[in-house]
């Protein structure tokens, strides 16, 4: 049977612009435990810098990590009699490299700071044709002792069964002999609220995988291919003293050892300038290795910034990271009659929905606590209101199943609709149950909330609105006007008068678009219709007869009076408000005198990152909500400093 891959999204902090008839060899960032690939930024951005922008650079999140799901327990393989992941380590490995793959690239240099290391070396071992270079930065080769097995395991037991982050905030608390920077308040707090992102549940899977990983110390001899070794010179585990061995051991390699001065296990974070020196030089060794003839400094002489983003697409958007499995198979044999069965099943739950609102728990610090998150959505157990609501199944909408790390199983998720549920005021029960919701629970607009929810939730809430206002305007047929009723689990609408006459959710699609020009600032407008100070990009509906390709230039130039090129995709976004489906683009502004549509547009501006921070911390703008897709591309632009570059 072949191995299900793990989730692993590949971030995109810079990509290059190489000259026709050379390889992109990307440099691939493996982060460390417990946090996420954020601990590389200020090294990527050294990085960049210090390369001229001529190296791509990315970076994945491992299982579990950031807002990466954390895997279902089936497909971590082997698990041993302690409960540690004997597999987990080589299949996340497989699963790295399966991620570059699809991202393009054939071959990779790959750079792993502590347990990113372990994940590094399993590459090396498994892959050796997909390695083009590597990096070892704070780690070791050798497999976990018995004792500081059984350390990491009793950790991760306790991470999940109390729910709590507690055990790995030590990370980021300092000791005496740690470095000078680690001592800093800019250390503790951005360490901290690296933590704080993180689920218990993720964090525990990493502990788990790291505890039943193999010794890699056979592998070293094998690697053939350019290698850094980087050691923080205080590194309580993975001093020089212990990774010069390691360096030793690689007989076969061209091997550069550096030791980071006044830095300890975080290295890349502690000293990202020196860091990415070293894999600079390792980049430039891969390149001698790989392509002895190519002239690196032969880029073109004039390239937009925006072609530099071509292949950066968004992270983390909205609404999209969830792991919530549809299972149409199943929602197609719901009907009306087997409702009861259905929400008594065992690890059934219902969330509630009302027009555009939806039920969450009642404000306060609880929720936090386990989740991570602000806010949670209410969740009733099936069983306990299968008898109320079986009587009302067009009411109900199946929104498929959803792994519970928390709990280690399988939950199956109903929405319940109350605008059409309280149509019925016929039966008491329906209406005590419904003032008792009412009155319980917090029912905010899902659109100022959904940033507030895990990941899996937000989706979730997403599924029920959209259904919820899809189903509020077909109480009709379209065809004949008759009553309609809801099959297929919601997902259907079936007429009274004529059972060929049925229709299914519809989405509409629009597309917005980020605009920057030669300096890299960009343009971000003010629309009538919107909230007072609110500034954003461009979007509009896509036009029948028309792709989202030619909405993107004929909406800017509707909209701004510009012409644009390098038109590219970065991601896509359900934005049931009440339908849409939200399609991301960057593009590049051929001319910058703006002339706006007076009609739709109040007003729209030219941004540097100067300006707009002047102008976001003067009050003069205001960011577009967290739940868009809009603040996820301006972030990125924000984040990725293509100005800065010399080409």
């Amino acid at each position: 049977m072949a191995i299900k891959y793990f989730d692993i999204p590949v971030h995109t902090y810079h990509r290059a612009v190489v000259p026709a008839g050379h390889s992109d060899i990307p440099l691939v960032l493996i982060h460390a435990f417990p946090v996420d690939h954020h601990v590389w930024d200020a090294t990527a951005a050294q990085i960049i810098e210090q390369t001229h922008g001529r190296v791509t650079v990315l970076a994945v999140d491992m299982p579990g990590a950031g807002t990466n799901p954390v895997p279902d327990r089936a497909s971590v393989g082997e698990i041993a009699d302690d409960g540690a992941y004997t597999q987990a380590m080589d299949r996340m490995a497989s699963s790295i490299v399966h991620a570059v793959h699809s991202a393009g690239f054939n071959r990779a240099i790959f750079a792993g700071i502590s347990m990113g290391g372990y994940a590094t070396l399993s590459i090396a071992r498994q892959f050796s044709d997909a390695v083009a270079g590597i990096a070892l930065c704070d780690t070791k080769a050798d497999a976990d002792t018995p004792a500081q097995r059984a350390n990491r395991l009793a950790i991760a037991e306790r991470l999940e069964r109390e729910a709590t982050l507690e055990p790995v905030f030590h990370f980021a608390q300092p000791q005496d002999d740690d470095s000078a920077f680690k001592k800093s308040d800019e250390f503790i707090h951005t360490f901290m609220a690296w933590i704080a992102s993180q689920s218990p549940a993720g964090v525990a899977w990493r502990q788990r995988m790291a505890a039943g990983r193999r010794d890699d110390n056979d592998t070293l001899g094998t690697i053939t291919v350019p290698t850094a070794v980087i050691s923080g010179s205080l590194d309580p585990s993975s001093a020089p003293d212990v990774m010069r061995p390691i360096a030793d051991a690689m007989k076969q390699s061209q091997m550069r050892f550096t030791e980071i001065k006044d830095a300890g296990h975080f290295s890349c974070y502690e000293k990202p300038a020196q860091v990415a020196a070293a894999l600079a030089q390792l980049v430039d060794d891969v390149r001698s290795v790989s392509t002895p003839s190519a002239d690196c400094s032969a880029l073109p002489l004039t390239v937009n910034a925006e072609s530099l983003r071509v292949g950066e697409l968004l992270s983390d958007i909205p609404m999209t990271q969830g792991a919530v499995n549809w299972h149409i198979d199943r929602r197609e044999q719901i009907t009306p009659d087997n409702w009861h069965d259905v929400l008594s099943a065992e690890n059934t739950f219902v969330v509630l929905v009302k027009n555009s609102r939806i039920a969450v728990a009642k404000a306060g610090i609880q929720s936090a606590i386990h989740t991570g998150h602000m806010r949670r959505l209410v969740e009733l157990a099936g069983s306990y209101v299968a008898q109320t609501l079986a009587q009302h199944p067009d009411a109900l909408y199946y929104l498929g199943e959803l792994y519970d790390a928390a709990h280690d199983e399988m939950r199956t998720y109903i929405a319940l609709d109350f605008d059409v549920l309280t149509d019925d005021t016929a039966h008491s029960v329906v209406t005590t149950f419904v003032s008792r919701a009412l009155m319980q629970y917090d029912w905010p607009i899902f659109r100022s909330v959904s940033g507030l929810l895990s990941v899996h939730q937000a989706q979730l809430g997403a599924m029920a609105q959209g259904l919820s206002l899809w189903h509020s305007k077909t109480r009709y047929c379209g065809y004949c006007a008759y009553a309609t009723h809801s099959i297929n689990g919601g997902w259907t609408v079936q007429c009274e008068g004529s059972d060929a006459h049925i229709h299914f959710p519809r989405i509409e699609p629009s597309m917005i678009v980020r605009i920057t020009d030669s300096e890299d600032r960009i343009v971000l407008q003010h629309n009538k219709a919107w909230e007072n100070g609110v500034y954003s990009v461009c979007s509009g509906f896509v036009e029948v007869g028309e792709n989202t390709e030619h909405a993107v230039h004929r909406e800017v130039q509707e909209e701004l009076g510009i012409t644009v090129d390098t038109v590219h995709y970065l991601g896509s976004q359900p934005w049931p408000f009440p339908g849409s489906l939200m399609l991301a683009y960057g593009a590049y502004a051929l001319d910058t005198q703006l002339n706006i549509d007076t009609s739709e547009v109040a007003d729209a501006q030219w941004f540097s990152r100067d300006e707009f921070m002047q102008a976001l911390a003067a009050g003069r703008i205001e960011l577009p909500g967290k739940a868009s897709i809009a603040l996820r591309m301006i972030e990125q632009w924000y984040e990725h400093n293509y100005a800065k570059i010399k080409i």
